[in-house]
C-alpha cells in the first residue's frame, strides 16, 4: 500500500533504529527503484545514477542514528539522493567529461529492424541529445522539483518535503522549469526531414 507517493513504511519495533544490515535492507527495498529513477533523471547517465544510489544507501546506513522519524523515511532518503546528486552534478561541472559519442552522419538512407530510416535515427537521436542539453541547462532547484513532480510524478506535499520547501515553491519551480525547457526547445526542428519538426 502506497502513502503519499510512497511504498508504506513501519517502522514498528525499532527496525528504523537497529543499525542491523537487515534492518535496513527491509527499510530500502521499496525505495530502489525510485531512487534510481530519480538519480538517472538528475544526472542523465547509468552508471552516475548507480553511484549516487549506492552514495545515498551508505550515507543513509551511516545516518541511521540520526533519522529522527519527524518525517517518513522514505522523504528523508530521497532528500539524501537529490543531494547526493546535486553534488555529484557540481563536481562534474569543475572537471567536465568526454562529450557523448555521436552517431555517425549516414551517406545514404538505410532502415533498421523497426523500419525507421537512418535520418529519422539521427534525427531522434538529437532530438534526445538537445532535451537532455536543456536539462542540464536548468537550474539544479528547479530540475530537482521538475525531475519529483512531472518525471517521478509525486504529489507537491511530498516533493516539498524531499526538498525541504513549501508545496507552492514547488509548484512554482517545476513551472518555471517547464517555460524554461519549452524556450529551449522551442525553435528544434529536425535537420535530416528539410527543417521541419
Amino acid at each position: 500500500m502506497e502513502t503519499e507517493g510512497f511504498p508504506q513504511e513501519k517502522c514498528a519495533g525499532g527496525v528504523a533504529c537497529k543499525r542491523t544490515r537487515d534492518a535496513f535492507s527491509t527499510l530500502v527495498a521499496p525505495h530502489q527503484d525510485r531512487l534510481y529513477r530519480l538519480a538517472l533523471r538528475m544526472s542523465d547517465n547509468a552508471s552516475d545514477a548507480e553511484e549516487i544510489v549506492q552514495e545515498t544507501f551508505l550515507l543513509a546506513y551511516r545516518s541511521m542514528a540520526s533519522f529522527r522519524g519527524e518525517s517518513q523515511f522514505g522523504t528523508w532518503i530521497h532528500r539524501i539522493a537529490i543531494n547526493q546528486a546535486l553534488m555529484r552534478r557540481r563536481a562534474s561541472r569543475r572537471r567536465p567529461a568526454e562529450s557523448l559519442e555521436l552517431l555517425p552522419l549516414a551517406t545514404g538512407a538505410t532502415v533498421d529492424a523497426e523500419g525507421r530510416d537512418t535520418c529519422e535515427l539521427i534525427d531522434q537521436r538529437r532530438l534526445i541529445q538537445r532535451v537532455h542539453d536543456a536539462l542540464d541547462q536548468l537550474d539544479p532547484a528547479l530540475r530537482a522539483a521538475l525531475v519529483l513532480r512531472d518525471l517521478e510524478e509525486l504529489p507537491a506535499e511530498v516533493a516539498a518535503d524531499i526538498l525541504g520547501i513549501s508545496a507552492a515553491a514547488v509548484r512554482k519551480r517545476a513551472h518555471r522549469a517547464r517555460l524554461q525547457l519549452r524556450a529551449s526547445l522551442g525553435h528544434w526542428h529536425a535537420p535530416c526531414l528539410g527543417g521541419l519538426s
